[in-house]
């Protein structure tokens, strides 16, 4: 069985792990490679998380009485995905229930992903179609790890001029406190951006959100259009940059548990489906 998936056209070679349907590969033809990869700072390139989005209040929820646990970011990013189909320029991977789902999440599902190749971009699609016969909880996003070094040549670039602040973490919840970090539509970069964690936004304006080379054509744009949360982080220090949409968000320090409360959730209907898509698209 194979343990990676290649995908590839005259601009870029994209590689996928089975583990967690992971993109963990894009070059150009040059060979430049435009994802982390990954490492003794933080081993993983760009984690796909389902059912939850961040960290759940003591990593646990209650739905109907009853109480579930679910790790940070929930269970698929550590999951083996089958292949459902490959071409030369598009793969799906689907993830199914299994014993170790059903006991933390108690839902029928099928969660598929897919990436395509046109050009320069690569578009990444999650689509969950409940199989079971009630609505479903629902969370998903990205979490791409795009090379950054050093990180203070690079800088993030909004499509528009934003005015909104980053909410702020007490460890894995958000807390009531904001800060301001753009400037106009931009936030410079340092080695100290992140030292407080990741910067989580709500209500952007921008369509795109870009990490771009000060001094050359380096730039990955991210189309965050059908999401309604972005994260952006790295360990502090580390020279790679996450730009993550999101259909949901971690926990509250105030939250009340109960998974009906839970901001960015999604409730599927009994044999209906949710699907969004994001693309990255890679300049050198």
């Amino acid at each position: 069985m194979l343990n990676q998936f290649l995908i590839k056209n005259k601009f870029l070679t994209v590689k996928i792990n089975r583990l967690g349907a992971e993109l963990c590969s894009v070059k150009n033809t040059e060979g430049y490679e435009f994802m982390w990869q990954a490492g003794s700072v933080w081993a993983r390139h760009a984690p796909n998380l389902f059912p939850i989005v961040g960290s759940l209040l003591d990593h646990e929820y209650y739905y109907e009485g009853k109480r579930y646990s679910l790790s940070h970011h929930g269970f698929a990013r550590d999951l083996e995905f089958d292949m459902l189909h490959q071409s030369e320029h598009s793969i799906c991977l689907v993830l199914r229930p299994s014993k170790t789902t059903l006991s933390s999440y108690p839902f029928q599902f099928t969660l598929l992903i897919t990436y395509v190749l046109s050009e320069n971009t690569l578009k990444q699609t999650f689509r969950v179609i409940n199989q079971d016969s009630k609505d479903i909880p629902v969370s998903f996003g990205g979490h791409p790890a795009f090379n950054a070094a050093p990180i203070n040549e690079y800088e993030i670039i909004f499509s528009e001029s934003e005015n909104i602040l980053s909410d702020q973490l007490s460890g894995p919840y958000i807390n009531d406190e904001s800060i301001s970090v753009i400037e106009g539509n931009k936030i410079p970069l340092s080695k100290n951006t992140f030292d407080k964690d990741a910067l989580i936004f709500q209500g952007l304006k921008s369509r795109t959100v870009s990490l771009k080379h000060l001094n050359s054509d380096h730039t990955v744009e991210v189309d965050i259009s059908e999401f309604p949360y972005l994260g952006i982080w790295a360990k502090p220090g580390a020279d790679y940059v996450c730009i993550e949409p999101w259909q949901g968000l971690a926990d509250y320090v105030s939250h009340s548990k109960n998974i009906a409360e839970k901001k960015g959730v999604v409730w599927v209907k009994a044999k209906d489906e949710v699907a969004k898509s994001f693309t990255m698209t890679f300049t050198s």
